[in-house]
């Protein structure tokens, strides 16, 4: 199979190899950026709540705290009222026990009354009016007392009720605060669990990055490959052209060649023909002994020279040549100086258009015949067209 149509087909699957790995990696950036987007979409969400929830928590701590002093305020008062009672049951106490004496005093003298009255009339009469005033006086402080007692009754009853009230209120508040520990419990519980999934997400992220990083490096060597891919290519096209070229060239040189042997072969063979028909009169004289003189002209025969010209070799200070491709895409030119002109890796060229320096170039990869060669500086209000000349620096 011909070298020339093996090297185009070779880079066009390299090509497409790496446009469809290339592919590959931009489909999988694509897909880690979406995910990126969710996963900051999520962190916010997150963040969010967790905000929610440390703002709820804080509520809750703060209505905690106040429940905290209402319930030490209202055992402060509790301990207050029960310092009452206990004063109040004291006095009580004492109020009945001299309830109870002034009821057996009285008791006493009404038995004296009833025993003195049969003794006599007159006597009882002088003495009734000697203590109606102290009867009178008595009934007051016990009716005093009564009412006394009965006040202190109705307070104790509504001391008692008091204290069931502080006691249930107590209860509630007690319960209530049982609830918001609990709930306190469980939000620190939901915070806990939102840092950890935060902290998670976090480390999903840097890893993503990580992984974004990495790929666009990646991708970033791809397209440098691409561009020396696409190099080669144009190298390589442009070599094939001129071994396409050559070949024609020799193609044209073997039938020139060809033809010049087929009419040499032709001249030999008439030439031979007169060469036997004169060895045949040569023997015919011979042998009759009379000498034969041909009369028959010899004829020379001379072939075209073939003529190679040796190549010239051309010095550094008047290497020439001219631009035959150009590639404003990626900064690179293609030029008619090769290995074989003394070309070099790192040479610098100018670029003329007929005596106006337009541009430099710096020489990158080179062939036998042609070199690729990247654009340095273009004069301002010029581009480097093909056919351009070229000199080296």
């Amino acid at each position: 199979m011909d070298i020339g149509k093996i090297i185009p087909v070779i880079l066009v699957i390299i090509i497409l190899i790496i446009g469809g790995f290339a592919f590959s990696i931009y489909n999988a950036n694509n897909k880690l950026k979406e995910e990126k987007a969710k996963l900051e979409e999520e962190n916010t969400r997150l963040f969010q709540d967790r905000k929610q929830l440390q703002e709820k928590a804080t509520r809750l701590e703060k209505e905690l705290v106040d429940l905290k002093s209402r319930k030490e305020e209202v055992e402060q008062e509790l301990n207050k009222i029960q310092k009452e009672k206990e004063d109040l049951l004291s006095k009580y106490n004492e109020l009945l026990k001299e309830r109870d004496s002034l009821v057996e005093k009285l008791s006493a003298q009404q038995k004296i009354s009833v025993q003195e009255r049969p003794i006599s009339e007159g006597v009882s009469v002088q003495v009734s009016g000697g203590q109606e005033e102290y009867w009178s006086d008595l009934v007051k402080a016990k009716a005093q007392l009564e009412a006394k007692v009965d006040n202190l009754n109705k307070e104790l009853l509504d001391t008692k009720n008091k204290l069931a009230e502080l006691d249930k209120t107590n209860k509630e508040l007690e319960i209530k605060i049982d609830e918001l520990s609990k709930e306190k419990e469980r939000l620190s519980g939901e915070i806990e669990f939102k840092e950890r999934t935060l902290s998670i997400m976090s480390r999903d992220l840097v890893s993503e990055r990580e992984a974004r990083r990495t790929a666009i490096e990646e991708l970033n060597k791809l397209r440098s490959q691409n561009v020396s891919l696409k190099r080669e290519l144009v190298l390589a096209n442009k070599e094939k052209m001129q071994l396409t070229n050559n070949i024609k060239e020799v193609l044209e040189r073997k039938d020139s060649l060809e033809k010049r042997m087929a009419e040499i072969d032709r001249i030999l063979r008439e030439k031979s023909i007169t060469l036997e028909q004169l060895q045949e009169e040569f023997k015919t004289a011979v042998k009759g002994s009379t000498p034969f003189v041909s009369n028959k002209e010899t004829t020379s025969v001379q072939l075209p020279p073939i003529v190679v010209k040796p190549q010239a070799t051309a010095t550094l200070k008047n290497l020439k040549g001219e631009v035959i491709a150009v590639n404003n895409e990626e900064k690179f030119i293609i030029v008619s100086i090769g290995e074989k002109n003394g070309a070099k890796v790192g040479m610098q060229l100018v670029v003329y258009r007929g005596d106006k320096q337009i541009a430099t170039a710096e020489i990158i990869e080179i062939r036998n015949e042609i070199s690729a060669a990247d654009i340095k500086e273009v004069l301002s209000g010029y581009t480097i067209n093909k056919g351009d000349i070229v000199m080296v620096k």
